[in-house]
């Protein structure tokens, strides 16, 4: 029983048992021949602490040859050997047990570089309390089905993405969105697996289980990222392919030249790219997950190195800079009273999907205060408010979106028109000057003026308005002073876009833009030869944001698509999240030269040491490690950012 226990151990931690077997054996060989002068016993001390370190780098090496590949295990395999056969067992056993413990400690440093994955792992709940049959049950959480209605007891983790039915919380959604205060959440609210309940029980209606919670696509998403390769990186490991045999020719050749076996020898220890190969990866896999502890998802390493090329970043306006809950200010009417208008409006919007129509249909329904009710001197009727319950909208009979402009509706065989004025125009209606002067005085106060149109007449225009968020001007001005240029697409008026563009500082708008006109504009600031982020929904801004060097999508926490297609993620809808992952990007392109720099820096000032006599097997081996240790350091302080 015991020495099963013990192969188990073994084979479970068989590297550091190999460092310290190999290790153990290269001391007491040095000590018997250094105070005991027995140098044949200290020779096989030292030869078979040089096969016991170096048989699985030789089996490395041996499978690498054979797919016509000569990489570092070679190179110390061919070092240790001749070093055995011209007699210098010491050197051949330090080389052998330096690499392997430097091994060793790459493996658990660079463990540490993929924490934030295992951080992310353990997040995942276990078990979940649901109702079964009038009685609640505990299971595993894989086996909760959708539909089912899970209990969320304070203190516990949520373990399915669902919707809450029942009671109100405050929930701590840092694992999944990077926010770092909690979050009130009651009926109809989104929850999300491995976020905390800390105060008041939950009852969840699952609607991602298992597999299918963002949680569980947070995680594919970072263990791809993680593992997709970076130019850089490509490049150095093309570089690596010809370079380390070009070191075993050089070896050769200087064997050649000078008869001088050893220096050949060392050559092949120094000469290996490890430091160089893996700075790269560290870098990469470090900033990666220090962004997903933050909420924020990187593609991979090929969009995270672009991300720290960027110096124009163009944002959406609606729902990006602003809150994306766009609500009614004013109802105008012109001949026509208020409500009629506003019902005229959402019976024509009551089919459409845009952002707006949602807001216009909610006032018709529920009401507007009575500082919203404007006519063109004529007396305004009683509001819809004051009636006892919301109001019913019936169907338009026919209708039509025209894009990027409004919409066009049939209703008890009138033509309704609610729109833009590109709209009005393309139907050749005329817009008095009364109203044409109103929506200028809506458009410059920065609000969204909507014209609605009766059998080819203008009876009034419906406002709204969208307020900015909060961080929005601090995050334009933190991208300015980063050395990006901000710019703001959007499909609003002139006007409107000029007015928030002029109270955000942003440096360039583009108004009135239709979805392919968006991406036009991303794709001309390419051709100018600016390195492009679009920021946007994710959904509505797919075109643009895939015409981008690198798209953000903005609050992708429960969105399937964002996760899966954005080059870069933000879980909430926090724009500081940006500037954050611009800077990030930016330091992981720094952190990643350094480590190149480290790396060349060390095989120079090693193969100078070496043709000057100053640099030998162990000495060079010793430094060699030190050199990837420190890469793997360097750029793990990515991790803090």
């Amino acid at each position: 029983m015991i020495a099963v226990s013990l192969e188990r151990y073994l084979r479970k931690h068989r590297q550091p048992a190999v460092v310290a077997a190999s290790g153990s054996l290269f001391a007491v060989g040095w000590a018997v021949g250094y105070f005991h002068d027995l140098p044949r016993a200290s020779a096989a001390l030292m030869i078979l602490a040089a096969a016991v370190g170096g048989y699985d780098v030789a089996k490395k090496a041996y499978y690498t040859l054979r797919s016509r590949t000569v990489g570092i295990n070679t190179l110390v395999t061919l070092a240790a050997i001749g070093a055995i056969v011209i007699g210098e067992y010491w050197e051949a056993a330090a080389v052998v047990f330096l690499f392997a413990l430097g091994n060793y400690l790459e493996a658990r440093t660079m463990g540490k570089t993929r924490s934030a994955l295992e951080e992310l792992l353990e997040m995942t709940p276990d078990t979940a309390v649901v109702r079964r049959d009038g009685e609640t049950v505990e299971v595993p959480a894989r086996e909760v089905e959708e539909g089912e209605t899970v209990v969320v007891k304070p203190g516990t983790k949520v373990p399915v993405d669902g919707e809450v039915v029942d009671g109100e919380s405050a929930i701590d959604q840092a694992p999944v969105t990077g926010e770092s205060a909690p979050v009130h959440k009651a009926t109809g609210d989104e929850v999300y697996a491995g976020t905390i309940n800390q105060e008041g029980a939950l009852e969840v209606v699952a609607t991602g289980t298992g597999r299918d919670t963002t949680l569980e696509r947070i995680i594919r998403r970072v263990e791809e990222a993680q593992e997709a390769q970076a130019p850089t990186e490509t490049i150095i490991e093309r570089f690596a392919a010809y370079y380390t045999p070009a070191i075993v020719v050089l070896a050769a050749g200087a064997y050649a030249v000078t008869g001088d076996a050893v220096m050949a020898l060392t050559l092949l220890v120094i000469g290996c790219p490890g430091a160089l190969v893996i700075g790269p990866p560290v870098s990469i896999v470090s900033a990666i997950g220090s962004a997903a502890r933050s909420g924020v998802l990187m593609k991979g390493g090929e969009h995270l190195e672009t991300a720290g090329k960027i110096d124009l970043v163009a944002f959406d306006k609606t729902g990006t800079l602003t809150k994306g809950e766009p609500t009614v200010t004013h109802v105008d009417g012109f001949g026509l009273d208020e409500a009629s208008v506003l019902r005229y409006a959402a019976i024509a919007e009551k089919k459409s999907e845009h952002h707006l129509a949602d807001a216009i249909l909610e006032a018709a329904r529920e009401g507007l205060p009575d500082d919203a009710i404007a006519t063109d001197g004529g007396t305004a009727v009683e509001h819809p408010a004051s009636a006892d319950a919301p109001r019913t909208i019936p169907d338009p009979d026919e209708f039509d979106v025209v894009p990027g402009k409004g919409v066009v509706a049939r209703h008890d065989g009138r033509r309704i028109v609610v729109g833009n004025r590109a709209l009005l125009d393309d139907r050749g209606i005329e817009v008095p000057d009364p109203v044409g002067d109103r929506v200028r005085d809506l458009e410059e106060a920065g609000e969204t003026a909507v014209h609605v149109a009766l059998d080819g007449e203008v009876v009034g225009v419906v406002s709204l308005g969208d307020e900015l968020r909060p961080a929005a001007a601090e995050v334009v001005a933190a991208l300015q002073d980063a050395g990006v240029r901000t710019v703001m697409l959007t499909g609003d008026n002139d006007r409107t876009a000029r007015s928030v563009a002029e109270s955000l500082e942003i440096d360039d708008y583009r108004a009135e833009l239709l979805p392919e006109e968006k991406q036009a504009a991303i794709r001309s600031f390419r051709e100018d030869g600016h390195v492009v982020a679009m920021v946007g929904d994710g959904i509505n801004d797919a075109p643009s944001l895939a015409t981008a060097d690198v798209g953000i999508a903005m609050g992708a926490a429960g969105t399937d698509t964002a996760i899966e297609t954005a080059d870069m993620a933000l879980m909430a809808d926090d724009l500081e999240r940006i500037p954050y992952a611009v800077t990030l990007s930016k330091a992981t392109r720094w952190n990643i030269g350094e480590n190149v720099a480290i790396a060349v820096g060390t095989v120079v000032l090693l193969l100078s040491g070496v043709f000057a006599g100053y640099v030998h097997m162990a000495s060079g081996m010793l430094v060699h490690i030190g050199s990837v240790l420190l890469v793997i350091l360097n750029g793990m302080r990515l991790l803090r950012r």
